[in-house]
């Protein structure tokens, strides 16, 4: 049979648990009986049938404007493009894309990241956010609470509201290195000036790389327009 994203026919086939293959969609590991595989024995295109099956076009959540397409790669494009607006990568499989919006999400991000996370340790789900819960313009930092790292306020994010604490999509269901619960931090009152101080330096930072990059983004989308209506607009 044929699928749009493959010049040649595939045929079911079952992956025995000792081999390694790798879905070509979605980037993640075959399983089961039936997958789909290129005929051709030099082209080693595979596909889950989840991914073999999923649709031209879609409506999504996070995109409510427009619907979105499905690509077997990334488009090219006439602006400049930032990665997975749900997790920030660069596709380089299957996508969904609305390129007058230039939004786009990997096919895997749309498929299997759950609306909400129940961890062991902690009391509270975490929910999924299509967008960052503060006002851009109050530059408030959130530190992934499982790997410690500055959280985008440009992709998707679990958050608690209660516990006002958020995790990367990819950290989500992961434990902690040492173990600890998401609530075991250290308070204001329990850290020394010392560790103040760091944190501080660190929150500074963190809103300093965010104006650089949300300035370089504003020149660039300039540039952009700018080269646009150059090449519209030829001189005489």
């Amino acid at each position: 049979m044929k699928h749009f994203s493959h010049p040649h026919a595939l045929a079911i086939f079952e992956v025995q648990e000792s081999n390694e293959i790798i879905c070509s969609g979605c980037e993640n590991k075959l399983c089961g009986t039936t997958n789909y595989k290129c005929t051709k024995s030099n082209c080693e295109f595979t596909l889950h049938k989840s991914c073999f099956e999923l649709p031209r076009k879609i409506l999504h959540n996070s995109h409510r404007d427009h619907p979105l397409t499905l690509y077997p790669t990334l488009p090219e494009r006439d602006c400049m493009y930032f990665g997975c607006n749900a997790c920030g990568e660069e596709p380089k499989s299957f996508v969904y894309e609305c390129l007058e919006c230039n939004f786009s999400l990997h096919a895997k991000c749309v498929t299997s990241v759950a609306e909400n996370i129940t961890r062991e340790d902690h009391q509270h789900s975490l929910i999924l956010q299509y967008e960052w819960p503060f006002p851009i313009e109050d530059c408030v930092n959130i530190f992934c609470k499982v790997c410690d790292g500055l959280c985008n306020d440009s992709n998707w994010l679990y958050y608690c509201t209660e516990c006002k604490l958020g995790t990367h999509l990819q950290c989500a269901t992961i434990k902690r290195e040492d173990g600890s619960s998401l609530e075991n931090e250290e308070t204001d009152e329990e850290m020394t000036n010392e560790q103040k101080l760091t944190m501080a330096t660190i929150k500074a930072q963190g809103q300093q790389a965010r104006l650089t990059f949300q300035a370089q983004m504003a020149y660039m989308n300039a540039q952009t327009i700018t080269n646009m209506w150059r090449s519209s607009h030829p001189p005489y």
